[in-house]
C-alpha cells in the first residue's frame, strides 16, 4: 500500500512537471510608455507597454497563442476600454480585451499563433495606479486555444532592445510633482549657427531623473541627467522661439514650467568643422578612405572628393555622399570604397562635412601614388614629411605575379640589414630606413630584392639622412 502511494506521488509530479514544460520559450518586460525608468505615481493613470519576445521555433501542438494573460498587483486597475492595442514585429493584430477581476487583462487574439516563427510581441494598456507606495511585481502568461497555459510564466528580461525598465516590476512612488526649475536662461548662437544654448540650476530633489524642455509651447527634448545644467538646441528654424523647462520624476509627473524665454534665431551661416585624421589604404575591393567625423553636431553628411596628377581641381566622387549615421550620432570612424580601377599615378582625396543649409567645410586631404617601382627613391628617414621619409615598395613592381610577396634589402657589402614580408592581402610594403635592430642605417646605397611567389626584380635605394 505504502509503495503504492509513493507511486502515485510520483506520477502525479511527472504530470504536473509534463504540464509546465513548454518548448516555446519566452521572456520580456513592462514599461511606462515614453519612459527609461520603470516608476509610476500613486493613484494615477498610466500607459504601459508589456514587450514580450517569444520563441516558437520548437513548438510543437497544443502550444498555439490565443491569448495573453497578464496579471497586475493589487491596486491596479484597468478596463476593456483601455486596451489600446497588440503588435506582432510591428504588425497589429485583432484582438479583444477581456478584464477580469479589474488586475487581470486577457488580451484575446482572433487569428491563433501557430507558426514556428520567433517574435515581438507588444501589447499596450492603461491602468490606474494604486494609493500605497511599494515595488510592484506584474506576471505574464501565454494560453492556447483551450485556455491551458503555454508553459510557465513568461521569465523577466530585455526584450525591446532599449536602456529601460528590464523587467515585469514597476515602483510607485508618492505622487508629489518637484519643484520648479530656477535660473533658466536661453542665448541664441553668436558664431552663424541656427543653435540655442539653454542653461539652468540643476534640480536637488533625490527623485527628479531629468528635465523637459518644451520649445514654443511643444515638448522638444529629454535630458535624463539630474546633474545636467545646460543642453544646446542643433537646428532650430529662424525665427523667434519660446523655450522653458521643468524637472521630472516621471513624464506624468513634472514640475510646473518655467519662466518662458524668448530667443530669435538667425540663418545658420556658419561652415562646419572639417572631418579629422583621413587615412586612404588599398584594399581587394579598391581604395579605401576612413576619416573621423566633424565635431559639428549639425553635420549631416560627407561629401568624397577626386582628383588626380593631371587635374588641378578636386571634384566629388559620383557615389562619394556618405550621410551621417544620425540615429546613433556616435559613429566613431566613416569609410567610403573607390572601386573603380586606378592605374600608375598620383591622386588626391578629399573629405568635406555639410550641414543642414549646406555650408560646407574646409576639405582635409590625403595623396595617394600607385608606383611601379620603389618610390621615393632617395628618400630621407629623419625627415618629418611622411611622403619622404620612407620608401614604399609596390606589389606592382612585379607584373602578373602572384604569391608571398617580400622585400629584402642589403648594403653593398652584401650584407642583409632588414626583411619585410607581407601580410595577406597587403599589396605593399614599407621601409622606415631601420635595420633589423630598429636602428637608422646609414647614408648610402642599399641593393633591394622585391619577390612575389617565384618572381623578383632587383634594385637600389638610395638613403639620404
Amino acid at each position: 500500500m505504502k509503495n503504492a502511494i509513493y507511486i502515485f506521488i510520483i506520477i502525479v509530479y511527472l504530470l504536473s512537471s509534463l504540464n509546465s514544460y513548454s518548448a516555446v520559450t519566452s521572456h520580456g518586460e513592462i514599461n511606462v510608455v515614453g519612459e527609461t525608468v520603470g516608476i509610476v505615481p500613486a493613484s494615477s493613470t498610466v500607459p504601459l507597454i508589456v514587450t514580450l519576445s517569444v520563441d516558437r521555433s520548437l513548438a510543437v501542438p497544443g502550444e498555439e497563442i490565443k491569448t495573453i494573460e497578464i496579471t497586475m498587483p493589487n491596486g491596479f486597475v484597468t478596463q476593456v476600454s483601455d486596451f489600446k492595442s497588440v503588435t506582432r514585429d510591428g504588425v497589429k493584430l485583432s484582438a479583444t480585451a477581456v478584464v477580469s477581476g479589474g488586475n487581470v487583462l486577457r488580451v484575446e487574439l482572433t487569428e491563433v499563433i501557430n507558426d514556428s516563427q520567433n517574435s515581438i510581441f507588444d501589447i499596450t494598456f492603461d491602468s490606474r495606479t494604486p494609493n500605497n507606495i511599494f515595488l510592484a511585481e506584474f506576471s505574464v502568461q501565454l494560453r492556447n486555444p483551450d485556455d491551458v497555459p503555454v508553459g510557465e510564466y513568461i521569465r523577466e528580461g530585455q526584450a525591446d532592445s532599449k536602456l529601460n525598465n528590464d523587467d515585469f516590476t514597476l515602483q510607485i512612488i508618492p505622487n508629489v510633482p518637484p519643484g520648479p526649475v530656477s535660473n533658466f536662461t536661453a542665448e541664441a548662437d553668436k558664431n552663424g549657427e541656427n543653435d540655442v544654448t539653454l542653461r539652468w540650476k540643476n534640480s536637488t530633489d533625490p527623485d527628479v531623473n531629468g528635465y523637459l524642455i518644451y520649445r514654443d509651447k511643444d515638448f522638444q527634448i529629454q535630458v535624463e541627467n539630474r546633474a545636467s545644467t545646460t543642453y544646446r538646441d542643433i537646428n532650430v528654424t529662424p525665427g523667434d522661439h519660446l523655450y522653458e523647462i521643468t524637472a521630472y520624476k516621471t513624464i506624468l509627473l513634472q514640475s510646473d514650467r518655467s519662466p518662458i524665454q524668448t530667443v530669435k534665431v538667425t540663418e545658420d551661416t556658419a561652415a562646419p568643422d572639417p572631418p579629422t585624421i583621413i587615412g586612404i589604404d588599398r584594399i581587394d575591393e579598391g581604395i579605401k578612405v576612413t576619416w573621423k567625423p566633424s565635431e559639428s553636431r549639425d553635420t549631416t553628411k560627407y561629401h568624397i572628393l577626386f582628383g588626380s596628377s593631371e587635374s588641378t581641381a578636386l571634384e566629388q566622387l559620383v557615389d562619394g555622399e556618405i550621410p551621417v549615421n544620425s540615429s546613433t550620432n556616435s559613429t566613431s570612424e566613416y569609410e567610403y570604397i573607390d572601386r573603380r580601377p586606378l592605374t600608375v599615378g598620383s591622386y588626391t582625396y578629399a573629405v568635406i562635412a555639410i550641414d543642414e543649409a549646406d555650408n560646407k567645410s574646409a576639405p582635409v586631404t590625403k595623396r595617394y601614388r600607385i608606383f611601379n617601382k620603389p618610390y621615393p627613391n632617395p628618400f630621407t628617414p629623419l625627415s618629418n614629411d611622411s611622403d619622404f621619409n620612407m620608401v614604399v615598395f609596390p606589389i606592382q613592381t612585379i607584373d602578373d605575379s602572384d604569391g608571398e610577396f617580400s622585400v629584402l634589402l642589403y648594403n653593398l657589402n652584401g650584407v642583409l640589414v632588414k626583411t619585410l614580408t607581407a601580410q595577406l592581402g597587403e599589396n605593399e610594403l614599407r621601409w622606415d630606413g631601420k635595420n633589423e635592430n630598429g636602428d637608422i642605417v646609414e647614408s648610402g646605397i642599399y641593393l633591394y630584392q622585391l619577390q612575389v611567389g617565384n618572381s623578383f626584380k632587383t634594385g637600389t635605394i638610395i638613403v639620404a639622412k
